[in-house]
């Protein structure tokens, strides 16, 4: 399971703390500042985009790909 909780340092209260646990149970709660999570957020989805972009490539030196003159193209975008 993933969630995502925003809140101010000073939203959190006994309250909060207790809905983690009750929906967390004994699994670990990771909490991080939101710069840092910005910061893993971006990391993330480079790392995904990284590995859809070597994918592709393999797929092209596969032979894979779909070759497309430039006038076919054309009459593609005016079709």
């Amino acid at each position: 399971m993933y969630a995502t909780y925003h809140l101010k340092a000073d939203e959190l209260n006994a309250d909060v703390i207790q809905t983690l646990k009750d929906a967390y149970r004994q699994r670990e709660i990771v909490i991080l500042p939101k710069d840092e999570y910005d910061e893993w957020e971006k990391e993330r989805h480079n790392a995904a985009f990284t590995g859809k972009l070597r994918k592709s490539i393999q797929e092209l030196d596969e032979g894979k790909g779909i070759v497309k003159t430039m006038a076919e193209l054309r009459a593609m975008e005016n079709g």
